[in-house]
């Protein structure tokens, strides 16, 4: 995912929380110039000043990283097609409600730790003297 589209998926978020630029930046401690050119895709943002944001605008990291997959049918065929995720959605049908809850925290809580994972390794390959 490039910056253009993780600024385009900040700017979301901020409209949806109700939030001008000024009023994020200021929660962010930088300058609305700067957030403004974070939801442009014009300046590259670090993953602290992400981890921030989506805090700030509870949502989960990936939501800002990921690439997005709008469509039902696309979701339905990846069920379809990995044996393992029809397994887990069986098995998590018969679980009551709070432990189904307690399963899908599980997943995010995980998921973020691998995107955490990926982030860094990225920004430190990015810094390296071998680009």
């Amino acid at each position: 995912m490039g910056y253009r589209e993780m600024g385009r998926r900040i700017q979301q978020a901020r409209e949806q929380a109700g939030l001008s630029q000024a009023e994020l930046a200021a929660k962010l401690r930088c300058t609305q110039s700067a957030l403004s050119n974070y939801e442009l895709g014009k300046r590259r943002i670090h993953l602290s000043n992400l981890e921030q944001i989506a805090h700030i605008l509870k949502k989960p990291l990936g939501y800002f990283v990921e690439h997005s997959t709008d469509s039902y049918s696309k979701d339905q065929a990846l069920l379809l097609e990995d044996p393992q995720l029809r397994e887990m959605l069986i098995q998590a049908a018969e679980l009551p409600a709070q432990d189904k809850e307690r399963v899908l925290e599980y997943i995010k809580w995980r998921k973020s730790l691998i995107l955490s994972e990926i982030i860094t390794t990225a920004e430190i390959w990015e810094g390296s003297k071998f680009l």
